[in-house]
């Protein structure tokens, strides 16, 4: 705990991870709604931005697996006083963030892995290990669908209660996560 900070803090390196594996998921979204909409004649644009999309998604899913080492291995800081109902919507938000991230990752590599196309890992293609398989391809698009949406409404949760708890109840529990902590960000008393 640092300072003045009403709740103790995550370490660095695990906002870090945090921050970014937001900004990534986010560029994921709208990348991956964006690039169903290119034409797919000529072919270049539209697999060099699902190439991307899945590079991106690979590297999504080996910095969860080290978030989710640390998370095995480590304590979160303890939530401020809430609620039990509140503090049990807490980690089942984030026990379904965690599970949509894996599945949506998991889910997109199986698929492209038994396309029948090379999965390009910025630009180096990854062993095929797996033959084309057009059921299961079909059957991944969809969990992929599926998870994707289920996603981002979890996101949606997390997001609208941390802004509650942020401006609403005032009880800083954003500072947990944010790297720094300015003087002018102090949470407000419930008094003021």
């Amino acid at each position: 705990m640092q300072g003045s900070d009403p709740a103790p803090r995550y370490p660095l390196a695990v906002i870090v991870l945090h921050w970014a594996i937001a900004v990534a998921v986010s560029g994921l979204i709208v990348l991956g709604w964006w690039m169903q909409t290119i034409p797919k004649d000529p072919v270049g644009p539209r697999a060099d931005a699902y190439n991307l999309h899945k590079s991106i998604g690979l590297s999504v899913l080996l910095l969860m697996v080290v978030r989710l080492a640390w998370r095995a291995s480590h304590r979160p800081p303890q939530l401020p006083p809430l609620p039990l109902w509140q503090a049990r919507a807490a980690h089942a938000v984030h026990a379904l963030l965690y599970l949509f991230m894996f599945l949506d990752a998991l889910s997109g590599y199986l698929g492209s892995a038994v396309s029948g196309f090379p999965v390009k890992f910025f630009g180096w293609a990854l062993p095929d290990w797996a033959p084309a398989n057009a059921g299961l391809k079909e059957a991944c698009s969809v969990v992929h669908g599926v998870s994707s949406w289920a996603l981002v409404a979890a996101i949606g949760v997390h997001v609208v209660a941390t802004c509650y708890h942020q401006w609403v109840l005032h009880d800083g529990l954003l500072w947990r996560m944010w790297p720094r902590r300015a003087v002018n960000l102090e949470p407000k008393s419930r008094a003021a």
